[in-house]
């Protein structure tokens, strides 16, 4: 699934679980967003089983994708056991590509404008 709100001239958009076949739709939609909400379940390959990759966007994919779209900053969500006890590696593989800011969600967090 993907999603794209507009709303008083800024933009979010929402990736649930994309594998590497519905990037680029997610590029195309996310285009240019103030705010690219993206799932983070895996390590890059081979840290996370591989059958999760059928099903997951690694971090360096997130960073790739997060760049080609010229989204503004980047959240991520859903963040899995796995994800959060690797958070630097993650944040780093992301920001080999990506320069914006990139957050990590977690209950009651609150993104403003």
């Amino acid at each position: 699934m993907i999603y794209r709100i507009e709303y008083a001239g800024k933009s979010i958009s929402f990736s649930g679980d994309i594998d590497a076949q519905g990037l680029p739709a997610l590029r195309t939609i996310a285009r240019g967003s103030d705010l690219l909400v993206f799932n983070s379940v895996v390590l890059d390959p081979p840290g996370s089983r591989a059958i999760l990759y059928t099903l997951h966007t690694p971090p360096r994919a997130i960073g790739e994708l997060a760049r080609d779209a010229d989204v503004r900053s980047l959240l991520l969500s859903h963040i899995s056991p796995a994800v959060e006890a690797n958070q630097d590696a993650v944040l780093e593989s992301i920001k080999r590509s990506y320069q914006g800011p990139v957050s990590l969600a977690a209950d009651r967090t609150r993104v403003l404008p």
